[in-house]
């Protein structure tokens, strides 16, 4: 279907062995930079580089050395990109992916020369129990997407660059015109801004969307494991599931650090460790108390920091 000059982007390897079973040729890059968690901060791109994989190796516990190396090589391997004569981008509707797309989105636009762009953008399919990302899908699934591919347009670029202006800034005005607007060029992007925006701390509570929505499955089902709340998050409470399993630990562990969460096995792994709601957690989940004075640290939502002990932007719900 394609040959050596085409170059098909995923913000994962998830789907490349089934691209190759589906009869695809061409060199594959694993684009992934989790800019829904963590500082998106305008910084030098040096800077910013070395910034976000600070917050991955704290942030998930992977090994130092081997996370520099591959998230050096993939911001140099999209550096080389416009090597290719054809890129094909694939990517889903959740946060996780469109504000990477975003990015990819600003970059190729900022080029004076660049290759045929093109995409594949969904935001559902018939798999059950939902429909959560390509990953799901198999070979004939992605052959018939390709098929379906469409050229990216000058407005599709237009809208990467001003998405990623407004996601480094520190306010999010500018992210919520974006989302007021429904981003016509790619209306996925306006829902995707939407549950990004949801990671503000909550008016009433203080608790980003996730955390709340977390506690919440304790509270109304009991103690479970790591492993089963992500699987209820993903599968039953999340609106629009954007998190990998790494990326929730990263969570969870918030929730215990700041006693939202009470854990009874702090030997296992996260999928095995059985969580309960406390006291504090009930509170804040019920508005009564404020997570923010409770919050282990600091954390961000794109560019703006979320600081415990602030009041700063809060969501209304």
């Amino acid at each position: 279907m394609d040959n050596d000059k085409t170059l098909h982007i995923r913000c994962g390897s998830d789907i490349e062995p089934a691209l190759r079973d589906a009869g695809m040729v061409g060199a594959f890059l694993d684009f992934s930079d989790p800019f829904c968690q963590g500082p998106v901060r305008d910084l030098p791109e040096a800077d910013f580089v070395d910034e976000r994989i600070r917050f991955v190796v704290d942030a998930y516990g992977v090994d130092g050395a081997t996370a520099r190396k591959k998230q050096r090589l993939r911001y140099a391997k999209l550096a080389n990109a416009a090597a290719y004569e054809r890129i094909i981008l694939w990517f889903e509707h959740d946060s996780y992916d469109q504000l990477i797309l975003a990015y990819l989105l600003k970059h190729f636009g900022a080029l004076e020369e660049r290759p045929a762009l093109e995409l594949v953008c969904i935001d559902e399919w018939p798999v059950e129990p939902r429909f959560i990302g390509l990953g799901q899908l198999g070979p004939d699934d992605l052959a018939t997407l390709y098929q379906d591919r469409q050229p990216v347009s000058e407005a599709q670029l237009a809208l990467g660059a001003a998405v990623w202006a407004a996601l480094v800034q520190t306010s999010p005005q500018a992210l919520v015109a974006l989302v007021q607007s429904g981003t016509p060029a790619l209306p996925v992007m306006a829902r995707a801004l939407k549950r990004h925006l949801q990671e503000l701390p909550a008016r009433s509570s203080g608790l980003s969307l996730t955390e709340e929505l977390s506690l919440k499955i304790v509270a109304d089902k009991g103690p479970k494991s790591g492993g089963d709340m992500f699987r209820m998050l993903m599968i039953e409470a999340e609106p629009l599931p954007y998190l990998g399993d790494q990326m929730y630990w990263h969570e969870l562990d918030r929730l215990v650090s700041g006693g939202a969460l009470a854990i009874d096995d702090t030997g296992a792994d996260w999928p095995k460790r059985m969580l309960s709601l406390t006291d504090l957690g009930r509170a804040c989940l019920e508005g009564r108390v404020d997570w923010m004075d409770h919050a282990p640290s600091e954390r961000y939502v794109g560019g703006i920091c979320v600081a415990p002990g602030e009041k700063g932007y809060r969501r209304q719900g």
